[in-house]
């Protein structure tokens, strides 16, 4: 089945598209990206998304002359072009890199969709790495960026030992994140997830549990946690744009996984 992607105003054979050599996204990372899950024509989660990326456009200083109207019809233009009913969108912007021109460079909008595949367990399996083991870059502004090395290099690995996902350990011993999502944890009635000043991306779908949370009457809340304190959890469950809420356990601890299924069952109606 074919596959198409837009490239700077044209929607093109995935098997055809061409990206510049100049682009700083390809020679050194310079880009920003979100993942959007839809169905149909419906973009979930889509201003949370693109406030995001604006922050990041502005971050980089990156000049781009499209409005969120304007990328809400590229992305659905793309998603009918590939007769995708359900799946995620990556949305990207990079700008072209050169040493001596960097302040009048263009800049690179890519859209790609793809579909979900399901997970084929209740829970999956993590196991937890140093993340200063790996070249991950933090920023203190809440951005994607499209340097992934290292995550990608932990996602390798975890998958080497049967394992869906990483968790990340910072320098003080405390949980972070996983490579690609950010973790929750449930202490009897309590849901805790790891503060930003741990060393996180704030995702949307964090964002919209911990709003959910408190709508629903679950208490929860920004904590530090400490790896020795993790056998001590009743619950712990991954959350992403692209699968909602994912139950999770590691070896020599079982999750009760009680309170993240009615969790779910709230987060899948808005998903």
């Amino acid at each position: 089945m074919k596959k198409y992607i837009y490239i700077n105003g044209k929607i093109v054979n995935s098997d055809d598209a061409q990206i510049s050599f100049k682009d700083g996204g390809f020679q050194r990372g310079n880009g920003i990206f979100e993942t959007i899950r839809f169905r149909a024509e419906k973009l979930y989660n889509i201003k949370a998304h693109l406030d995001r990326l604006k922050l990041g456009i502005n971050y980089l200083d990156f000049k781009i002359n499209k409005s969120d109207d304007e990328l809400i019809k590229l992305m659905l233009k793309v998603i009918k072009k590939n007769k995708i009913e359900y799946g995620a969108i990556n949305l990207m912007v990079t700008c072209d890199f050169d040493i001596n021109n960097l302040f009048d460079s263009q800049t690179n909008i890519y859209i790609s969709v793809r579909s979900i595949d399901e997970i084929n367990h209740d829970m999956v399996k993590v196991i937890f790495l140093k993340e200063w083991e790996f070249p991950i870059i933090r920023f203190k502004n809440p951005i994607k960026i499209n340097s992934y090395a290292g995550n990608i290099k932990a996602l390798k690995l975890a998958k080497k030992q049967d394992a869906f996902d990483a968790i990340f350990l910072n320098k003080n011993n405390e949980i972070t994140e996983s490579t690609m999502r950010n973790i929750f944890f449930i202490k009897g009635k309590k849901v805790i997830t790891p503060p930003l000043s741990s060393g996180i991306l704030p995702g949307t779908t964090r964002n919209l549990i911990i709003e959910l949370c408190n709508q629903h009457g679950y208490d929860c809340n920004e904590k530090i946690v400490k790896f020795d304190e993790l056998n001590n959890m009743d619950e712990s469950f991954l959350s992403s744009s692209t699968y909602g809420i994912i139950p999770c356990y590691w070896d020599s601890w079982d999750n009760k996984n009680l309170i993240t299924q009615k969790l779910k069952k709230i987060l899948d109606q808005y998903y």
